[in-house]
């Protein structure tokens, strides 16, 4: 949605709106649909797990009314789309005074981002809340640092807009010094967005929140008692992994992560965070290490003297060779022919 906000932004501010009409009206709707996913993100990382109550339909106002404008102009003869295009194209610092069937433009775009205001006001003691939890986890502060940015840089850009707008409304703002600083702040939440996943891909696990159960003892008569904390169960998951170890279900050529995690009978974010804390690996990269004693424990038992390197490839789970070669010699330093010819 950011990203097709700041699309439009530069073809309206850059003068390309005469190329690009229909790029006008409909992106209303996705806009005024953005507090939608900022809430369920946070919430779905504060909780993880997505859980709906009735209440949260206030969210879906904003969208709501959009869909009504937009579709209101849409259900006109087209003139009326053309005449408010047009005036668009005429006077650009005037569109935001385009009148549809319930609000203007100005009113919309106020609408929008004080609703993504009182959202983010909403998540704030719940996000200080989540920061405390399992800050000596090294992965759990990457999470919070860049929860703690996108909620300041989202925060940053709903007050600079609700500025921009208000003083568009007054007759106040006159430079447009304010909307650079909008727009920059905007290009700003695109680049952390974009990037700091890339850099710090943990941040997309999440940091999984489980329930442990309460022994017996310590339960009311007919009472269901779950304790609920930060964490993973790194016994249940340490478990489940050794079984599958003892299958050698790693040597399948099909085992994924999602794989794993289907068999495991749990989220696919909750094995990659484990393994990413207990042994700073990928999933990738644990189960290649598991393929790969398997392979020199066959290539030990005299298994090149009778079969080629695309057979043991294979018996390893690996689609091919040069991808059996390659993984091998990473971690060996050398090449499966080369690691039988030293005796090891």
């Amino acid at each position: 949605m950011l990203s097709v906000y700041a699309l439009q932004t530069y073809i309206v501010d850059g003068g390309y709106l005469n190329r690009f009409g229909w790029f006008f009206l409909w992106p209303l709707i996705p806009y005024n649909a953005i507090c939608i996913p900022i809430y369920y993100y946070f919430q779905i990382v504060f909780k993880d797990r997505l859980h709906w109550h009735w209440t949260q339909i206030v969210l879906f106002v904003p969208l709501i009314l959009a869909l009504i404008d937009v579709g209101y102009v849409y259900l006109q003869p087209a003139s009326v789309y053309t005449d408010i295009l047009n005036g668009a194209l005429a006077d650009p610092n005037k569109r935001l005074k385009a009148g549809y069937l319930l609000l203007d433009l100005n009113q919309h775009v106020l609408m929008r981002h004080l609703w993504q205001l009182g959202v983010l006001l909403v998540l704030l003691p719940e996000l200080l809340k989540f920061i405390k939890l399992g800050r000596e986890d090294r992965l759990k502060g990457i999470l919070n640092k860049w929860l703690s940015v996108l909620w300041t840089i989202l925060f940053a850009m709903a007050n600079l807009i609700l500025l921009y707008v208000a003083g568009k409304m007054t007759g106040y703002e006159k430079d447009g010094q304010l909307w650079g600083m909008v727009t920059l702040t905007l290009y700003l939440a695109l680049f952390f967005l974009g990037i700091v996943p890339i850099y710090f891909p943990s941040i997309l696990y999440g940091y999984p929140k489980v329930g442990k159960r309460v022994p017996a003892s310590n339960k009311g008569p007919g009472k269901q008692v779950s304790e609920l904390k930060y964490g993973l169960d790194q016994g249940q998951i340490t478990t489940k992994l050794e079984l599958l170890n003892r299958k050698k279900r790693y040597l399948d050529q099909n085992f994924d992560l999602t794989k794993c995690a289907q068999e495991m009978e749990m989220p696919a974010h909750h094995i990659s965070y484990f393994l990413k804390s207990r042994y700073g690996l990928s999933f990738s990269s644990y189960r290649n290490g598991l393929r790969m004693e398997h392979a020199k424990g066959l290539i030990g038992e005299g298994y090149l003297k009778h079969n080629t390197i695309e057979a043991l490839a294979a018996e390893c789970g690996f689609a091919s060779r040069t991808s059996f070669s390659q993984a091998f010699k990473n971690t060996t330093q050398v090449s499966p022919s080369q690691y039988a010819q030293n005796g090891n």
